[in-house]
């Protein structure tokens, strides 16, 4: 039988992941404000987004697109 622990931190996130703002846009190399204010992030996307479409980025890579609103940090 497997470590339940162990199996709960696989479940969880080896890098962390930010959300933020585009800046500048020249496909595929992106410049992203985080939100939090640690400043801007160079990324990468496979995907074409749209300057000022808030995105989640993780490891220089941008995942997906944000959800408008608030952003709130949790931390776990």
């Amino acid at each position: 039988m497997s470590n339940a622990l162990q199996r709960l931190i696989d479940l969880m996130p080896k890098a962390p992941e930010f959300v933020g703002q585009i800046t500048h846009e020249n496909h595929p190399n992106y410049k992203v404000l985080v939100v939090d204010g640690s400043g801007l992030v160079m990324c990468t996307s496979t995907t074409r987004y749209n300057i000022g479409s808030t995105v989640f980025i993780s490891d220089g890579e941008i995942k997906r697109l944000a959800a408008s609103g608030d952003v709130v940090q949790i931390e776990v």
